[in-house]
């Protein structure tokens, strides 16, 4: 008789990111696949991001919140509404310069906020966190409630 084991590595998730700095883009992209193994779809606008998103399942966007056009907090609007379960973390190279507090952003629909500075290491553990829990993070009411800081200091 043979014993399956089950299979524990976490699912690659779905990523999109949508900054209209290329150079942004791809130090995001790589340490998406370098440290999470997942390539991620890339948008330098909030139409094209929405176009991915339309034409396959995203499971998160991170997304700069300063851009032309369609800056970030109008592209999770218009994300809520299009793709509810796509799940969307605001980066930004200074929060403070945006007229809308981090923590309305977060009452606004977005999973985190995440200075720029913390691309390489705070967001890195967002994802490995919602890459390790998939099918939880849309039932979980507080997934949408954490500030960057907040995400590592609860038990």
């Amino acid at each position: 008789m043979f014993t399956r084991i089950s299979d524990t590595r976490p699912r690659c998730l779905e990523t999109l990111v949508l900054d209209d700095d290329s150079h942004w883009r791809q130090l995001v992209a790589l340490n998406l696949e370098t440290r999470l193994g997942t390539m991620p779809f890339l948008a330098a606008d909030g139409k094209e991001a929405l176009e991915i998103m339309s034409e396959r399942p995203i499971d998160v966007v991170i997304c700069d919140l300063q851009m032309p056009g369609m800056d970030g907090l109008q592209f999770l609007e218009k994300a809520r509404k299009e793709c509810s379960r796509t799940q969307v973390i605001l980066v930004s190279g200074d929060f403070k310069a945006f007229p809308t507090p981090t923590r309305e952003l977060i009452d606004k629909g977005a999973l985190a906020t995440i200075p720029k500075t913390e691309i390489c290491s705070t967001l890195i553990d967002v994802l490995q966190v919602l890459q390790e829990m998939p099918e939880q993070r849309a039932q979980m009411p507080d997934w949408c409630t954490r500030t960057y800081k907040e995400w590592f200091s609860v038990n």
